[in-house]
């Protein structure tokens, strides 16, 4: 059976862990060939050597998506390898848990650097490479947190609530391109950041129990949860959406908003 991404190619940027790991793998799995990009160099050899030992294609690639010339130098370096660059996830991301007051600015900076910054240089140079091989998807891993906020982490919200209006204004400029560009907004969820922060604390389990109460499901989202929904965005199953963003959250934003 043909599998759906058979024969493109495809960019996860932070995918030596977390979100970005899962989602390597998934793409992979279903045809992709997909490049493994993390700052971590380490982390991104382990990843790829992993898909390819499951059978699947990838191939690790250390780059810091704030750095305009390493982002350009890993698209040019996927479009040599596979003749193309059809899919393109950014989930690099950062988080500081800090008040507005207490924000330091290099912490602002880092944070709006990483998660914002990044996704921008990913655009302005896979866009283009995009539309050479005539279209492609985007996907941006938001949060719940570019559409609400929350005490404690003003840098992180206001760098998802940017990198909202981020893709909406890609996906107008490149739409006649046949390229499209659409944000995923994960909740809390069992893989990535929140359990990096979570598990930070004296009582990991008690976080995660007591923001799982709080989603209206009753539970943190799965790894799964979030490859499903990036896979149905950057497959053709989605060929008519594009500026969207699609809260994947239990209903916690629908609750607060």
């Amino acid at each position: 059976m043909t599998r759906p991404l058979e024969g493109r190619s495809a960019i996860v940027t932070g995918g030596a862990s977390g979100l970005g790991e899962c989602i390597a793998h998934r793409l992979a799995s279903e045809g992709a060939v997909v490049a493994v990009a993390d700052v971590d160099e380490p982390g991104a050899q382990l990843v790829a050597a992993s898909i390819v030992k499951a059978g699947d294609d990838a191939e690790p690639m250390m780059v810091d998506v704030t750095q305009e010339g390493e982002v350009a130098a890993m698209v040019d370096a996927v479009v040599e390898r596979t003749g193309s660059l059809d899919i393109l996830v950014c989930s690099a991301a950062v988080e500081v848990r800090a008040s507005l007051e207490d924000t330091s600015d290099g912490d602002w900076q880092r944070v709006l650097d990483v998660n914002l910054k990044g996704p921008f240089l990913c655009l302005k140079h896979g866009i283009p490479a995009m539309v050479r091989a005539g279209g492609g998807s985007a996907i941006l891993l938001g949060s719940v947190l570019g559409a609400i906020g929350s005490p404690g982490y003003a840098a992180y919200c206001a760098s998802k609530g940017a990198l909202v209006n981020l893709a909406k204004q890609a996906a107008i400029e490149h739409a006649p391109d046949h390229v499209r560009v659409n944000v995923v907004s994960p909740s809390a969820s069992e893989t990535g950041l929140f359990i990096r922060v979570a598990e930070s604390t004296d009582d990991p389990e008690g976080i995660k129990a007591m923001v799982a109460e709080r989603t209206p499901m009753g539970r943190l989202a799965t790894a799964q949860d979030v490859h499903n929904a990036v896979l149905f965005l950057a497959s053709d199953e989605s060929a008519y959406v594009s500026g969207a963003v699609l809260p994947l959250d239990g209903g916690m934003a629908a609750r607060r908003v």
